[in-house]
């Protein structure tokens, strides 16, 4: 799906996504000291908003100006704009000009693209950390299609610990922590489980 194609979904519904942040998000960032953040291909920015509602300076970056313009909206009515900066990026871009760079914390959470294109926008939201600066991502894993629910069912977009492995340490990242975490999904008042995969890493 091009912009256009996301541009057309987002503006199909109030909200595509969950308006409160991602669990694992929460779970291994809420200690941090409050800073800067980017969120790279953050849609509609739940996850910024949520950094911002903390004391953050957050950008959250997409492709698809609808959903940017819906997470400014968000931000006005939450009274944290003043936190808050949309930029209109596609994460794939070799190039990427982000406002509020270098920050303490990149993210890039549920990005599911071919490995090559991952590796790329890993690198770029690298390159706009402090040294020392945390990057934390979270995609539906490749273990999902047998035995975990919902998430693409392409395996070309689904990434496994060791492409991740490798990603992260060409991007400059030290000594990579990458696991598979399971996390409950309500169908219909039954409990579904998903299966995902979360990196955390320190720039060097």
């Amino acid at each position: 799906m091009d912009s256009n194609d996301w541009d057309k979904r987002y503006e199909a519904a109030d909200n595509i996504w969950s308006l409160t942040p991602n669990q694992f998000v929460v779970e291994y960032l809420s200690d941090l000291p409050t800073g800067s953040v980017i969120d790279l291909a953050g849609g509609e920015g739940r996850n910024a908003l949520w950094f911002a509602s903390r004391g953050w300076q957050a950008e959250n970056t997409d492709f698809s100006p609808v959903a940017l313009r819906k997470f400014s909206d968000r931000a006005a009515e939450l009274g944290l704009a003043e936190r808050c900066v949309a930029t209109c990026v596609d994460a794939t871009s070799e190039e990427l000009k982000f406002t509020l760079a270098p920050v303490d914390l990149g993210m890039i959470i549920y990005l599911q693209i071919n490995a090559k294109d991952l590796a790329q926008a890993i690198k770029s939201l690298v390159s706009a950390l402090e040294p020392n600066g945390t990057f934390f991502g979270v995609w539906h894993a490749r273990e999902n299609l047998d035995g975990g629910f919902g998430g693409p069912q392409d395996p070309a977009v689904l990434p496994t610990q060791e492409e991740l492995r490798i990603a992260c340490v060409n991007a400059g990242l030290n000594d990579p922590m990458i696991e598979i975490k399971k996390r409950s999904v309500d169908v219909d008042g039954s409990e579904r489980i998903a299966i995902d995969v979360v990196a955390m890493a320190t720039k060097l």
